[in-house]
This record gives C-alpha cells, sequence and structure tokens, in this order.
C-alpha cells in the first residue's frame, strides 16, 4: 500500500510542470544605481543579493512615479520580492557595497 501510494505521489509531481523562469536582467554594482525600463509579464520577481552595508530597491513606473520600496536590505543578504502585476517599470537601487539584482519573468501557469 505504502509503495503504491509513492508511485501514486512520483506520478502526480512528474505530471504537474514546473514554473518556467526567464531572466529578463541582471544588474550589480556597488552604488546606486536607475535601470532603463523593463517590461514584464504578471508574476514576476526582484531577486538581490548583496555584501553591502545596505541596499534599497525602489519600484517605479516606466514614467519614473514611485510605486513602492519593496526591498530594504540592512547589510549582507538576498530574497526575492514577488509582483504580481506585469507591466514597463523602473528601478531605483540605492546601495553601498556590491550588489546584484536580477529580474525574473516566473510563469505560474
Amino acid at each position: 500500500m505504502k509503495f503504491q501510494m509513492l508511485t501514486i505521489l512520483f506520478l502526480f509531481i512528474s505530471i504537474v510542470p514546473a514554473a518556467a523562469e526567464e531572466i529578463i536582467k541582471e544588474y550589480s554594482g556597488t552604488e546606486t544605481v536607475s535601470s532603463e525600463p523593463f517590461t514584464v509579464t504578471d508574476g514576476w520577481e526582484i531577486r538581490w543579493e548583496t555584501k553591502g552595508q545596505y541596499l534599497q530597491i525602489l519600484l517605479n513606473t516606466d514614467k519614473n512615479v514611485p510605486l513602492e520600496m519593496p526591498i530594504q536590505q540592512m547589510g549582507p543578504g538576498s530574497g526575492t520580492y514577488h509582483h504580481a502585476e506585469g507591466g514597463t517599470f523602473i528601478l531605483d537601487m540605492n546601495a553601498s557595497g556590491e550588489w546584484k539584482v536580477t529580474i525574473m519573468d516566473v510563469d505560474e501557469k
């Protein structure tokens, strides 16, 4: 019985497709930088890592109107911010120290 349950579970996991991910843009630096406008579909992420003293990321519209500040990392660290709504955006990275930011299109279908 346990073997049958494991087989069914394995088949279910094998059938369910994994989320497709695509790198849209990558940025890195040691100081404050603004990105060029980038366009993403619904369900995208900002993935960041920093070895510096701080990293703040401000999410703006394509007209550079601030929407929110989803990332405020104090000290070294990393993380992921998920944004459900697609569109065209600009990021402002305010940092002190080495950092890397990757914009990912995450297909959740």
